[in-house]
């Protein structure tokens, strides 16, 4: 999309912002249990709600796949709210994007990741140049770039569901607050600068519209941190208070509540679009 082609993004074509009950949301990938668990203390001491989690719709609208959210959706699991405001777009919505996420690692060793690694039944490793092509073939899982330049592709079977739980069992080796990083770039000299005691970057290969549906219906799950979705537009900092969403009233009632005060907010001219990239420093 360039600058042209923003006219669309105005203050008359806001999101789709719903509340909708939260047990219609369907995970695809694994929450965050240690981001989880601090953002249900966070959401208990500010008592709202900043930014709407992101649910994609297909078909007959009944599924709400959540894109954008999870550790979120969690939280507000755990803390007893059964609807929760979302903004949902059409899967197949052309300027909905997907991409991958990369992990940055730290404190695991080459060694000792390789070996891991090899300990995974199904996975084959293979060490590769850095000038080698970048794309995935069939039974291609992850690359892993090390410290020392060195390059790995792991390959997995061919099957889609094989891959979601090789993957799974893979990031399993490194998972947690104190050894991963979801980062959006892979130079390894800006990866050492950001991360002191940076060890490795792992990318994934893409997954498509299409595999999302299959692994859903198939009731798998990626892991925490993979899927990375950019939107034609987004809503932030709506601060919906969590006493509406937990109040016992229909949803149609709530909704309602929630368009009268979008209405409001126009009206007052209090909503802005930016379509620059943004870095938020307070998540």
């Amino acid at each position: 999309m360039n600058l042209q082609d923003a006219n669309h993004l105005k203050i008359g074509e806001l999101p789709d912002l719903k509340i909708i009950p939260v047990d219609q949301i369907v995970f695809h990938e694994e929450p965050d249990t240690e981001r989880s668990s601090s953002l249900e203390v966070f959401l208990q001491k500010e008592g709202k709600i900043k930014n709407p989690p992101i649910v994609a719709y297909y078909n007959d609208h009944n599924r709400s796949i959540l894109l954008d959210g999870a550790n979120r959706i969690t939280a507000l699991k755990n803390l007893g709210v059964k609807d929760v405001i979302v903004q949902r777009i059409d899967l197949f919505d052309p300027e909905l994007i997907f991409l991958n996420w990369h992990h940055a690692i730290e404190k695991l060793s080459k060694d000792s990741f390789l070996k891991k690694i090899q300990r995974i039944d199904g996975l084959q490793i293979k060490n590769v140049e850095r000038n080698e092509s970048n794309n995935f073939d069939d039974h291609g899982l992850c690359k892993i770039a090390f410290r020392d330049g060195s390059l790995y592709h792991i390959e997995s079977g061919s099957d889609l569901i094989t891959k979601i739980d090789h993957l799974n069992k893979l990031t399993a080796i490194y998972h947690g607050f104190d050894f991963m990083d979801r980062v959006s770039y892979t130079n390894l000299e800006h990866l050492k600068q950001n991360y002191a005691e940076f060890c490795s970057v792992v990318s994934f290969r893409k997954i498509s519209k299409e595999d999302l549906i299959r692994i859903i219906e198939n009731g798998s799950k990626l892991p925490s941190g993979v899927t990375r979705i950019i939107l034609p537009k987004r809503a932030l900092r709506l601060n919906v208070p969590l006493d509406i969403l937990r109040f016992e009233a229909p949803i149609e009632e709530k909704n309602h509540w929630l368009q009268k005060r979008i209405n409001m907010q126009v009206k007052d001219k209090s909503i802005r679009f930016y379509f620059e990239p943004t870095f938020l420093f307070d998540e």
